[in-house]
């Protein structure tokens, strides 16, 4: 009985993949479309995690000149957080002479190590000092990953400034144990304002850490309607988060209560928006969750499942966004 279960279920999956390659989107040729619009397409196929399909949009749009493609080209040579691959360096110095302070600032990390970091992180480093001076605490965050012997120091400053990156990071922070709290209690106080301060601002990672604190405590719903407003945005990560939420295939699940029929439709909202460039393993165990869950379902909450993912999907788009 259990082979003729795992037969079906490959029959299906193998169905469901020639549907799928059917159905595959087509895209016209880059050099038919405006650099804006390839650097658009390009970016939103690169968040999609069909990256090999991105790649020839912002390639285009770097080479006409755009510097957020060249940057955005660059990443998707990043196969090491510590070390810069040639071809991620090459396009960051492009998007950096475009006028890019973003890649400015790649290239003035230690992951680069191609000689050319003091070009860039000197004339930066006084650019943000200066940023800092007028309260800036986006200044602030940035200096605290070049300077990581300071970076307490500038993450601290950056958080009290109201960024809400920081302010997610340093609440991270004290949450793994650092930092000094003498007073019993006073270090979950202040990782829970933290997280708090930076989910008001719509930080995805606030968002997340504040859920999480508020559902220890029981505040089930509430932390509910911050997940659902985070999937609401189109965040794949999100969307996927919720679907494993209501087919509770993480362990420790107990709210919501289990409801196939969302967690299926959630499912097949990720499954049809995205690729799997990244996180592959993981897209072949959501798509056998989703199958799973449709082979619990009659046909009436089929359908159920299918118009809620066209509903949404007419309103969002999905990609990753964190």
């Amino acid at each position: 009985m259990q082979k003729i279960k795992i037969g079906y279920r490959w029959l299906l999956c193998l169905c469901l993949l020639f549907v799928s390659q059917a159905q595959a989107q087509t895209y016209p040729a880059p050099s038919s479309m405006s650099v804006e619009n390839a650097y658009q397409l390009g970016g939103l196929l690169v968040d999609q995690y069909k990256i090999k399909q991105g790649q020839p949009y912002l390639k285009y749009a770097a080479d006409k000149g755009h510097a957020k493609a060249a940057l955005a080209y660059s990443w998707t040579f990043r196969t090491n957080i510590m070390v810069q691959s040639p071809k991620e360096h090459e396009y960051a110095v492009k998007a950096a002479k475009l006028g890019s302070n973003d890649a400015k600032f790649a290239l003035s990390t230690s992951s680069n190590i191609y000689g050319d970091r003091d070009k860039y992180r000197t004339p930066l480093v006084k650019e943000l000092k200066k940023k800092t001076e007028q309260g800036d605490g986006n200044a602030m965050n940035m200096l605290h990953f070049l300077y990581p012997d300071e970076s307490n120091y500038w993450l601290e400053k950056a958080a009290k400034h109201g960024n809400a990156k920081a302010q997610s990071s340093l609440a991270s922070m004290y949450a793994g144990g650092k930092g000094w709290f003498f007073i019993p209690g006073n270090r979950e106080k202040e990782v829970k304002r933290l997280y708090k301060a930076s989910a008001e601002q719509g930080n995805f990672r606030g968002m997340e850490g504040y859920a999480s604190i508020i559902h220890k405590e029981g505040q089930d719903e509430a932390a509910l309607d911050i997940w659902i407003k985070m999937a609401n945005t189109g965040d794949a990560g999100s969307i996927i988060f919720l679907a494993r939420k209501y087919l509770h295939s993480q362990p420790t699940t107990i709210y919501p209560e289990k409801d196939e029929v969302l967690g299926a439709a959630y499912s097949k909202i990720y499954l049809d928006s995205m690729g799997t460039d990244k996180e592959h393993d993981l897209y072949d165990i959501y798509k056998e969750n989703y199958l799973e869950a449709m082979s619990h379902l009659s046909e009436a909450q089929k359908k159920q499942v299918n118009d809620f993912a066209e509903e949404f999907l007419k309103k969002h788009t999905v990609r990753a966004l964190r």
